[in-house]
């Protein structure tokens, strides 16, 4: 029997972005999969310090997931749209598609929102609002399911529940298509057929074999999990669409912030054939949580907090120290990754406070006329500050290169979990910029985590400059290994 070349997977034109990315990069993965990675920035905003990789944090950007087969481009209208208005988008081909290649791990939606998150932690992106179409917006679903406090909102184009929740269109026989795939990969050509040269190539047939399987086996999504969403969602399907209209209810109704779009005489394929309606209630949802920061713009405090070295010699506030630290790494699902016994690791509070580097922040009214913390004081907060500032990474951050005595590094910034929304980090920050301006040096730095939301919006809240960040892993730590290094200059 003669084996027939398969259908190209999705092969049908549509309108890319007119103009060229700022940013283009593989964002590699533990498995090896390499992910390409592309930023879109309004006109006149450069990839700089501040800025990296063409991202303004002051206005978080859009993440466009794309789905089954397809690669980034798909959402070009939309990707110019969103430029023209002022913000940056992150369009990604997702593993084994586009410019993307495979790795080795088992492919899941799990998988490939893990994915969209790690090229977020590799920009230093610690929020963003998400569009997602088809497999894209099934893994946006999981993306904010799972990582509540980074996605801002979500535009979900076609999404499912389970695989029954594909209808089979006319034509469209998902089942054969592998199977064609799978037939044309495992063919044996003869010896002077260059396979390079075929279309699709074996290994084209077998990825698109493994990417339309998935459609058949996934997702396994209950809808009662998805209420743990708290971001504004937007459902959004075609009045003909392949997903069946149970599902897409039952998503809607699930939620406990959800619009329901159906856009009329429309199929699946929202981003190729309705583009303008999926640009309109894009910019709505996003207009429903437009959380913006603006830099160098809350660095007063009320008074309320004193921050102070603490004496080597208070062994009752060492003990407190540690108790803070315990409190700060007992909050399991808060995105520093602090774990007990990992980090910070063993013993390393108390050396730094035994050696003076130590400095806490206390109710002014725990700090006697003397200026120092009464018995019994409770630290709301501490920072360890000291010369070295070389976070160990993988890479040096792309900033100036400073002597020892010109540069301060801060360690261990942590705030009370009882304390926060008081602005703590505030008045800490504030005492490391007045130590710095009083020992004269030029800049004081430190590193975060990307996931670390509330951290990363105190630094840029107080001017803090952000550089790109870089591989510093912390094994154990269910965190990214990327870490943002932050920079506040002082001439």
């Amino acid at each position: 029997m003669t084996t027939i070349p398969p259908e190209l997977h999705f092969p049908s034109p549509y309108a890319r972005p007119s103009m060229p990315p700022v940013a283009a990069l593989r964002v590699p993965m533990e498995d090896g999969a390499q992910i390409a990675t592309f930023v879109y920035a309004p006109e006149g905003l450069r990839d700089e310090p501040g800025t990296p990789f063409g991202i303004d944090r002051s206005i978080p950007p859009v993440l466009m997931i794309h789905g089954n087969g397809e690669e980034h481009g798909i959402f070009g209208p939309t990707v110019d749209a969103v430029v023209a208005s002022g913000r940056s988008v992150i369009a990604l081909d997702a593993r084994a598609q586009g410019k993307s290649s495979r790795g080795t791990a088992p492919l899941t939606y799990e998988l490939l929102a893990a994915d969209a998150l790690e090229v977020c932690s590799r920009l230093g992106v610690t929020q963003m609002h998400v569009l997602g179409f088809s497999d894209g917006a099934i893994e946006g679903l999981l993306m904010a399911r799972d990582h509540p406090t980074r996605v801002l909102t979500l535009l979900a184009l076609g999404a499912n529940l389970t695989p029954d929740g594909v209808m089979a269109e006319p034509g469209w026989d998902i089942a054969g298509l592998v199977a064609a795939n799978r037939t044309w990969a495992e063919e044996r050509f003869g010896t002077s057929v260059d396979t390079s040269l075929l279309m699709p190539t074996p290994d084209e047939a077998r990825t698109t074999a493994e990417l339309l399987q998935l459609m058949l086996d996934e997702p396994h999504i209950e809808a009662s999990s998805l209420a743990a969403i708290s971001c504004p969602v937007t459902v959004m399907v075609g009045e003909f669409d392949c997903i069946a209209d149970y599902e897409t209810v039952e998503i809607y109704q699930a939620l406990r912030d959800a619009r329901l779009v159906v856009v009329p005489g429309e199929g699946h394929v929202l981003p190729k054939h309705a583009p303008d309606a999926v640009t309109r209630e894009l910019f709505a949802c996003i207009a429903r949580n437009d959380r913006r920061l603006g830099a160098g713009t809350r660095r007063e405090d009320d008074g309320s907090v004193r921050v102070l070295r603490v004496p080597a010699a208070r062994t009752d506030l060492l003990e407190a120290l540690e108790t803070l630290y315990a409190d700060v790494t007992a909050v399991v699902d808060d995105s520093s990754g602090w774990r007990a016994g990992i980090w910070p690791p063993e013993g390393l509070v108390r050396s730094y406070a035994e050696r003076g580097l130590t400095w806490a922040a206390f109710d002014a009214d725990d700090v006697d006329e003397a200026g120092a913390p009464r018995e019994g004081a409770h630290p709301l907060g501490a920072i360890s500050i000291d010369d070295d500032a070389d976070l160990g990474a993988e890479e040096e951050p792309d900033w100036e290169t400073l002597a020892h005595d010109e540069v301060l590094g801060m360690h261990l910034l942590a705030v009370d979990p009882a304390a926060r929304g008081r602005r703590i980090a505030v008045a800490i920050l504030r005492e490391c910029e007045r130590i710095s301006r009083a020992r004269g040096v030029r800049a004081f730095r430190f590193n975060t985590s990307p996931e670390n939301v509330a951290a990363n919006r105190s630094y840029h809240g107080f001017g803090m400059t952000l550089h790109k960040s870089v591989r510093l892993p912390y094994p154990g730590l269910p965190i990214s290994a990327w870490t943002n290094p932050w920079e506040f200059w002082l001439d």
